[in-house]
């Protein structure tokens, strides 16, 4: 059985690591940021320490920006890849937002390391609602009569009276209007000006999440929480694209897992394409030189 550690008042990171029998990490982002290859890698360097290595993913639509997720544990006992909320020993985030999603799995003590990187789904950025100004509408049916048929009406009927619009829309018959459900939102009612009244507008009706908010609720989560700009890093190690070798260089830093730095070095380079070694060795090393600080910060 597993031994829980939680409440272990000031027992050393150094103790809790030797005594505890199974890790788990969880790797999370949007697709794009490396969240699957950050996980294989962490996985192979558990393999290498000589731990049973249990893995799941769970990656929708990740190749167009959707969220992806990948549950790593390894230890001694483990036979499942599945972890239970608040018994996190690991977050990593490639993207912040998906680091807020993900925050129930962890604990006071869980490492959370984030990057500030922040990818808007392109659902946020292309998605509009429709809005009809009932003081400009008239009533005239223009809307409906434009709109193509199988969009347009709720029920199949003889005489079909309204439209569906997204959002506070109008249901237009006879002169009257009041609110309705939804449409599909294709917007060529605004494209094709059909509205002589100018009464059809689209607006965003989502917003992505003030960043500062999403830092202060991680916080308040877990008091070795570490927010930095793995971007900015990567960029000064010569590739943006090794920022997710960044995140994996503070986790080497602080040591919050029974991997070895030189282990999991190793394991990231042989991951690597030969032309972008150079490129993710130093990514890896700047991490590690902040992951170092952040562990004395963190432990004073």
């Amino acid at each position: 059985m597993a031994i829980d550690l939680h409440d272990k008042g000031n027992i050393s990171l150094k103790e809790k690591l030797a005594l505890k029998e199974n890790f788990n990490a969880l790797c999370v982002g949007v697709g794009g940021t490396g969240v699957i290859r950050a996980s294989i890698i962490l996985g192979w360097a558990a393999v290498k320490e000589g731990y049973k290595v249990r893995t799941a993913e769970t990656h929708g639509m990740s190749q167009r920006g959707g969220s992806v997720s990948s549950y790593l544990r390894f230890g001694r006992t483990l036979e499942s890849p599945f972890m239970i909320e608040g018994d996190l020993d690991v977050l990593l985030a490639f993207e912040i937002s998906e680091a807020l999603r993900y925050l129930y799995f962890a604990n006071k003590d869980t490492y959370i390391i984030v990057s500030t990187n922040k990818v808007i789904p392109p659902s946020v950025l292309t998605h509009k609602t429709l809005k009809i100004d009932g003081n400009k509408c008239v009533g005239c049916g223009n809307c409906i009569s434009h709109c193509l048929i199988d969009f347009v009406y709720n029920t199949p009927s003889d005489n079909h009276p309204y439209t569906l619009i997204k959002g506070p829309a109008r249901k237009v018959f006879n002169g009257y209007s009041r609110v309705l459900e939804s449409c599909t939102g294709c917007l060529r009612c605004i494209i094709d000006k059909v509205c002589p009244f100018g009464a059809i507008s689209a607006f965003n009706e989502w917003e992505y999440v003030d960043v500062e908010l999403i830092e202060k609720d991680i916080h308040s989560v877990s008091k070795n929480a570490i927010i930095v700009d793995a971007n900015e890093i990567a960029l000064k190690a010569g590739n943006i694209l090794a920022a997710n070798v960044v995140l994996l260089g503070i986790l080497a830093g602080i040591n919050a897992l029974p991997i070895k730095k030189s282990t999991l070095k190793e394991t990231i380079l042989e991951f690597i394409p030969k032309k972008a070694l150079s490129v993710n060795e130093k990514a890896f090393n700047l991490g590690f030189e902040i992951g170092k600080k952040k562990r004395k910060e963190l432990n004073n």
